[in-house]
């Protein structure tokens, strides 16, 4: 069964998109065990600014230079991510964005990355829209806030790391059922 598995869905937000020279500003993850959000456990942290580096993207996540001085250092952050990741699945809205920034992030830090299963809540999406498609029904929205909208879920505040990773976790646990998971090789297989 897909829930016996713990699935840590994460989100970053970063300067920009391009892991090579953009760098994360926050990044949160809340898991998903039996099946339930548990938002009791989120991690939720903003990344300690480099001073060198660029400070493009930030006012469209409601940050500022100050707010990241403060921040945990981008290796302490990794750390504890690293913890949640040994232990589960990591899931992602856009894994294809995410994913590098990751690894990038975990090599800069010396940190060997943990290779986790990984399950990609918008190939989730596509897999649904194409078996709605094959029906005869509508299109789904593959961006996070439409495709919640699209199956009922309610909105929450873009680019927040924290609101993001939860809208992920809830968005992961309705396509488990709407796809009729059996297991996490379903949701793997059909979440890379």
């Amino acid at each position: 069964m897909w829930r016996k598995a713990v699935y840590w869905c994460v989100d970053l937000e970063a300067t920009g998109l391009d892991p090579k020279k953009d760098r994360v500003l926050a990044l949160a993850a809340v898991p998903v065990r039996d099946g339930v959000v548990r938002c009791s456990e989120l991690l939720a942290v903003r990344v300690r600014a480099d001073p060198d580096s660029p400070w493009g993207g930030v006012e469209a996540h409601g940050l500022l230079p100050t707010d990241l001085e403060a921040a945990s250092p981008l290796a302490g952050v990794l750390r504890r991510l690293d913890v949640c990741l040994r232990q589960g699945v990591l899931v992602l809205h856009g894994a294809h964005v995410d994913v590098p920034f990751l690894e990038r992030s975990y090599r800069a830090c010396g940190i060997p990355w943990p290779r986790p299963p990984v399950v990609d809540t918008a190939r989730l999406l596509q897999r649904m829209g194409h078996r709605l498609r094959w029906l005869g029904s509508e299109h789904v929205p593959l961006d996070l806030g439409s495709a919640r909208e699209h199956l009922g879920l309610p909105a929450y505040p873009r680019h927040d790391a924290a609101w993001d990773a939860v809208a992920t976790a809830e968005l992961l646990v309705v396509l488990a059922f709407r796809l009729r998971a059996r297991s996490l090789g379903d949701l793997v297989r059909w979440g890379r």
